[in-house]
Protein backbone atom coordinates (compact mmCIF):
# COMPACT_ATOMS: atom_id res chain seq x y z
CA UNK A 1 0.00 0.00 0.00
CA UNK A 2 1.29 3.50 -1.06
CA UNK A 3 0.89 5.92 1.86
CA UNK A 4 -3.03 7.49 1.68
CA UNK A 5 -4.57 3.77 1.88
CA UNK A 6 -4.00 3.79 -2.58
CA UNK A 7 -2.47 0.44 -3.48
CA UNK A 8 0.52 -0.09 -5.60
CA UNK A 9 0.09 -0.46 -8.92
CA UNK A 10 3.07 -1.82 -10.81
CA UNK A 11 3.73 -0.11 -14.42
CA UNK A 12 3.82 -1.76 -17.66
CA UNK A 13 7.34 -2.46 -18.14
CA UNK A 14 7.40 -4.13 -14.55
CA UNK A 15 4.76 -6.47 -15.86
CA UNK A 16 6.34 -7.60 -19.06
CA UNK A 17 9.68 -7.95 -17.48
CA UNK A 18 7.59 -10.39 -15.13
CA UNK A 19 6.40 -12.06 -18.27
CA UNK A 20 9.80 -12.11 -20.15
CA UNK A 21 11.31 -13.36 -16.84
CA UNK A 22 8.99 -16.29 -17.31
CA UNK A 23 9.52 -17.37 -20.17
CA UNK A 24 13.17 -17.41 -19.71
CA UNK A 25 12.54 -19.60 -16.76
CA UNK A 26 10.17 -22.01 -18.88
CA UNK A 27 13.43 -21.98 -21.23
CA UNK A 28 15.99 -22.98 -18.15
CA UNK A 29 13.97 -25.58 -16.47
CA UNK A 30 11.79 -27.09 -19.20
CA UNK A 31 13.58 -29.64 -21.76
CA UNK A 32 10.28 -29.39 -24.03
CA UNK A 33 10.52 -25.73 -23.72
CA UNK A 34 13.43 -25.62 -25.16
CA UNK A 35 12.02 -28.47 -27.65
CA UNK A 36 9.52 -25.91 -28.50
CA UNK A 37 11.48 -23.52 -29.21
CA UNK A 38 13.82 -24.62 -31.11
CA UNK A 39 11.34 -26.81 -33.02
CA UNK A 40 9.78 -22.82 -33.96
CA UNK A 41 13.07 -21.38 -35.46
CA UNK A 42 13.56 -24.28 -38.07
CA UNK A 43 10.13 -23.96 -38.97
CA UNK A 44 10.42 -20.41 -39.35
CA UNK A 45 13.92 -20.74 -41.01
CA UNK A 46 11.76 -22.79 -43.38
CA UNK A 47 9.08 -21.18 -43.78
CA UNK A 48 10.71 -18.38 -45.02
CA UNK A 49 13.35 -19.78 -47.08
CA UNK A 50 10.53 -21.30 -48.99
CA UNK A 51 8.48 -17.69 -49.19
CA UNK A 52 5.22 -18.83 -48.37
CA UNK A 53 2.34 -16.77 -47.91
CA UNK A 54 1.92 -14.30 -45.31
CA UNK A 55 -1.64 -16.10 -44.75
CA UNK A 56 0.29 -19.43 -44.17
CA UNK A 57 2.84 -17.50 -41.91
CA UNK A 58 0.27 -16.81 -39.88
CA UNK A 59 -1.16 -19.68 -39.35
CA UNK A 60 2.51 -21.27 -38.36
CA UNK A 61 2.77 -18.45 -35.97
CA UNK A 62 -0.74 -19.35 -34.25
CA UNK A 63 0.07 -22.93 -34.08
CA UNK A 64 3.43 -22.48 -32.46
CA UNK A 65 2.29 -19.73 -30.35
CA UNK A 66 -0.55 -22.03 -29.18
CA UNK A 67 1.60 -24.36 -28.09
CA UNK A 68 4.96 -22.81 -26.35
CA UNK A 69 1.88 -21.26 -23.72
CA UNK A 70 0.69 -24.43 -23.58
CA UNK A 71 3.60 -25.06 -22.09
CA UNK A 72 3.99 -22.37 -20.61
CA UNK A 73 0.75 -22.45 -18.65
CA UNK A 74 1.50 -26.41 -18.32
CA UNK A 75 5.06 -25.79 -16.67
CA UNK A 76 3.15 -22.86 -13.89
CA UNK A 77 0.49 -25.87 -13.04
CA UNK A 78 2.92 -28.52 -12.45
CA UNK A 79 5.28 -26.22 -10.01
CA UNK A 80 1.67 -25.08 -8.50
CA UNK A 81 0.75 -28.40 -8.17
CA UNK A 82 4.44 -29.77 -6.74
CA UNK A 83 4.03 -26.26 -4.05
CA UNK A 84 0.53 -27.37 -2.94
CA UNK A 85 1.05 -31.00 -2.82
CA UNK A 86 5.22 -31.84 -2.08
CA UNK A 87 4.31 -35.68 -1.83
CA UNK A 88 2.94 -38.12 -4.15
CA UNK A 89 -0.53 -37.84 -5.00
CA UNK A 90 -3.09 -39.37 -7.14
CA UNK A 91 -4.89 -37.13 -7.64
CA UNK A 92 -2.52 -34.15 -8.53
CA UNK A 93 -1.03 -36.67 -10.89
CA UNK A 94 -4.33 -36.83 -12.81
CA UNK A 95 -4.38 -33.04 -12.75
CA UNK A 96 -0.46 -32.83 -14.28
CA UNK A 97 -1.26 -35.87 -16.88
CA UNK A 98 -4.64 -33.33 -18.02
CA UNK A 99 -2.11 -30.31 -18.76
CA UNK A 100 0.97 -32.30 -20.49
CA UNK A 101 -2.41 -34.05 -22.74
CA UNK A 102 -3.34 -30.29 -23.55
CA UNK A 103 -0.03 -29.55 -24.52
CA UNK A 104 0.34 -32.91 -26.53
CA UNK A 105 -2.90 -32.23 -28.29
CA UNK A 106 -1.53 -28.60 -29.12
CA UNK A 107 1.65 -30.28 -30.13
CA UNK A 108 0.12 -32.76 -32.63
CA UNK A 109 -1.80 -30.26 -34.56
CA UNK A 110 0.17 -28.04 -34.98
CA UNK A 111 2.61 -30.34 -36.56
CA UNK A 112 -0.34 -31.01 -39.03
CA UNK A 113 -0.72 -27.37 -39.68
CA UNK A 114 3.21 -27.21 -40.26
CA UNK A 115 2.66 -30.43 -42.03
CA UNK A 116 0.24 -28.97 -44.51
CA UNK A 117 1.87 -25.38 -44.91
CA UNK A 118 5.39 -26.77 -45.43
CA UNK A 119 5.08 -30.08 -47.08
CA UNK A 120 4.95 -29.28 -50.88
CA UNK A 121 7.68 -29.18 -53.50
CA UNK A 122 9.43 -25.95 -52.05
CA UNK A 123 10.11 -27.64 -49.08
CA UNK A 124 12.26 -30.45 -51.02
CA UNK A 125 13.66 -27.56 -53.12
CA UNK A 126 15.03 -25.67 -49.85
CA UNK A 127 16.48 -29.07 -48.52
CA UNK A 128 18.10 -29.75 -52.10
CA UNK A 129 19.69 -26.54 -52.34
CA UNK A 130 21.34 -27.17 -48.22
CA UNK A 131 22.35 -30.84 -49.22
CA UNK A 132 23.98 -29.45 -52.11
CA UNK A 133 25.89 -27.01 -51.18
CA UNK A 134 28.91 -28.00 -48.55
CA UNK A 135 28.82 -24.61 -46.73
CA UNK A 136 25.04 -24.53 -46.34
CA UNK A 137 24.93 -28.17 -45.23
CA UNK A 138 27.68 -27.80 -42.72
CA UNK A 139 26.58 -24.87 -41.08
CA UNK A 140 22.69 -26.88 -41.27
CA UNK A 141 24.51 -29.73 -39.28
CA UNK A 142 26.13 -27.58 -36.56
CA UNK A 143 23.06 -25.93 -35.74
CA UNK A 144 21.02 -29.14 -35.71
CA UNK A 145 24.27 -30.53 -32.73
CA UNK A 146 23.87 -27.25 -30.92
CA UNK A 147 20.18 -27.26 -30.92
CA UNK A 148 20.32 -31.17 -29.29
CA UNK A 149 23.37 -29.84 -27.10
CA UNK A 150 20.56 -27.16 -26.36
CA UNK A 151 18.15 -29.73 -26.02
CA UNK A 152 19.99 -32.23 -24.01
CA UNK A 153 23.59 -31.08 -22.91
CA UNK A 154 22.59 -27.83 -21.22
CA UNK A 155 21.32 -28.51 -17.45
CA UNK A 156 18.17 -27.62 -16.43
CA UNK A 157 17.82 -25.44 -13.79
CA UNK A 158 15.14 -25.06 -11.53
CA UNK A 159 13.49 -22.07 -10.65
CA UNK A 160 14.52 -21.70 -7.12
CA UNK A 161 18.31 -22.34 -8.02
CA UNK A 162 20.57 -19.27 -9.12
CA UNK A 163 20.47 -18.20 -12.46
Amino acid sequence: MRSGGQPFRRGLLHSFRCAFRGVWLCLCSERNMRIHALACGYVLFFAVKMGIAWGELALLLLAMGMVTAAEALNTAIEKLCDFVQPQQDRRIGVVKDMAAGGVALGAAFAALTGAAVLLRPELWEVLRQIAGTPWKLTLFAVSLGASLWVVFGLPLVRPGDRM
